[in-house]
């Protein structure tokens, strides 16, 4: 191949949050070389999200970028983890009516989690989807949940009892883990440092874990810095908190919204 060539295989992942959307486009060594967010200050309906999605994504975007393959996350609160065993294809809406508001024309989708032996069911946007595929064809979607369990069942030990926190703008998500065994998967909107901090400290004290040993990891949007709020009132319950960072993307790591996506890719 010449030096000259443009021929490029560039990865496109889009996070879709429920106050919009982040984009990342990472080259075939998995390094990000681009990266841009449109959000928007209260939660989104779907056909709004569709049109900041389209404002930014058509089919320019892909040909421009040289996009060859294509990852979706969805980070809405609809979901639930479904152990194997209970487990049936057709009934993937049952699974969900009795924690989200289900309408008329919602899809359902399901993520497999080999480490637990379980399903992540939740609801993609079908306009969104269908838009995607007219415009570049076969994709992969997933749940943000799946993707951080995956994650996390890669770093935690056996007989630690671990927290561990992605934090978006609006929301976090939340696993818990007790000798290894995961015993919590769910999402929380807040608005203050004070919401965010009252979720975690009431799931650990809900799940009687011991603040003095467990382990308190977070990743995404929440930094160890001086200015962060939550972190200050964390630190007067907790011993022992840490930070996992997705490495090889120092040249973004300023950009507001950016490791809420990156920490996600798996």
């Amino acid at each position: 191949m010449s030096e000259n060539s443009t021929y490029t295989t560039n990865r496109l992942s889009i996070l879709i949050l429920q106050d919009g959307f982040s984009f990342l486009i990472s080259n075939s060594f998995a390094v990000p070389i681009q990266f841009g967010a449109l959000k928007a200050k209260s939660s989104q309906s779907a056909g709004e999200l569709l049109k900041m999605i389209k404002s930014k994504i058509d089919q320019n975007f892909f040909q421009a970028h040289h996009i060859e393959e294509l990852q979706v996350m969805y980070g809405n609160p609809q979901f639930s983890i479904v152990p194997e065993a209970y487990f049936k294809e057709d009934h993937l809406p049952h699974y969900l009516k009795y924690s989200s508001k289900l309408i008329e024309g919602d899809d359902f989708s399901s993520d497999p989690i080999e480490s637990l032996k379980a399903k992540t069911v939740y609801i993609p946007y079908v306009n969104i989807n269908n838009y995607l595929f007219d415009v570049f064809g076969s994709f992969k979607f997933t749940h943000v949940l799946t993707n951080l369990i995956v994650k996390t069942n890669e770093i935690k030990t056996p007989i630690e009892d671990a927290v561990h926190v992605h934090v978006c703008h609006q929301h976090i998500y939340l696993l818990a883990y007790q000798t290894g065994k995961m015993v919590l998967a769910n999402a929380f909107e807040y608005d203050t440092a004070e919401d965010l901090t009252y979720y975690i400290l009431f799931s650990i004290e809900q799940l009687q874990m011991d603040r003095e040993k467990l382990q308190l990891n977070f990743t995404g949007e929440f930094f160890n810095t001086s200015e962060n709020d939550a972190l200050e009132i964390l630190s007067n319950y907790i011993r022992h908190i840490s930070f996992s960072k997705s490495k090889g993307a120092a040249q973004f790591e300023d950009n507001e919204g950016f490791y809420e996506h990156f920490d996600l890719l798996l």
